[in-house]
């Protein structure tokens, strides 16, 4: 990773390039991301809205030449691109994890409202959208309980992606300029309490309101205090010395356990769990 995130620093062109190829390629989407981040972030907001605008437009071309629509690539720096930008920018000019972090849970969910303001409503726009998928006898059951909340995990997906590709980029930012930087940074993250009540304070409501704005903001709170869980979990180990293959079930367990890691990563926001174990530790407890 190292060496990739080096070529990619080399000069203009190389993240330019990368940015265009990894694009095209299903499941790599996120490395052009994670590229535009590390330029954003090491370079300025001027160099990496150059990189953007010269990425899309290579992307355009690439598209064109493939028979393809290339207003795709601008729809992809509308809702990917775009965002990373803006995220490298604040974290670059702050110099604080919690902060981008909350930044992006921000637009989100602007754009959640804005959403259900826009889209009155949702589950026949994603029937349309999805065509035979969300119309097939067999899969109509499973479609039934996904269409209602199909927004939510749009955003999420959306936003799990934009975050993924910034903490990428700030990593190799620390691999090149700053080794062990990123992990202690990563691992020092945590949210404001009073996010975390809002946070709670939207689980709870989504379990009464049902499908809609409520339980779509529930989703991405989840999402945002997962991320919070996963850094108390890797400070955790850094603390005790356990070896890393611990966090290995951690991962595995995430999809199955997602709303009861969000509770940790909330309880966190109260309880600063990783002190409390320093302190523990310290005084051998």
């Amino acid at each position: 990773m190292r060496g990739l995130a080096g070529l990619l620093m080399q000069g203009r062109w190389q993240p330019v390039l990368f940015m265009g190829v990894t694009t095209l390629v299903p499941l790599l989407a996120w490395l052009g991301g994670a590229a535009l981040a590390l330029v954003t972030l090491r370079r300025g907001p001027l160099e990496g809205f150059v990189t953007m605008a010269a990425a899309s437009l290579a992307l355009g071309v690439g598209l064109a030449a493939m028979g393809a629509n290339p207003v795709v690539s601008a729809l992809g720096v509308l809702e990917y691109w775009g965002p990373v930008y803006v995220l490298a920018w604040v974290l670059r000019v702050t110099v604080s994890l919690p902060l981008a972090m909350m930044a992006s849970a921000a637009m989100a969910a602007v754009v959640l409202v804005g959403w259900h303001v826009l889209v009155t409503d949702p589950v026949a726009f994603w029937e349309r959208s999805l065509g035979p998928l969300a119309q097939g006898e067999n899969a109509t059951g499973m479609m039934e309980a996904l269409l209602p909340v199909m927004s939510g995990y749009w955003v999420l997906g959306l936003w799990s992606l934009v975050l993924g590709s910034l903490l990428l980029g700030r990593w190799w930012q620390a691999l090149l300029y700053n080794p062990g930087g990123f992990r202690a940074e990563f691992h020092a993250l945590r949210l404001d309490w009073r996010l975390g009540a809002a946070a709670l304070a939207a689980m709870l409501g989504a379990t009464f309101t049902g499908p809609g704005l409520v339980h779509d903001l529930s989703l991405l709170a989840s999402g945002v205090f997962t991320i919070q869980a996963l850094a108390v979990a890797h400070g955790l180990r850094a603390v005790t010395g356990w070896h890393r293959a611990v966090l290995i079930p951690v991962y595995v367990l995430l999809p199955f356990l997602f709303k009861l890691y969000a509770l940790a990563g909330i309880a966190d926001t109260w309880f600063d769990l990783r002190a409390r174990w320093r302190h523990s530790s310290g005084s051998g407890g």
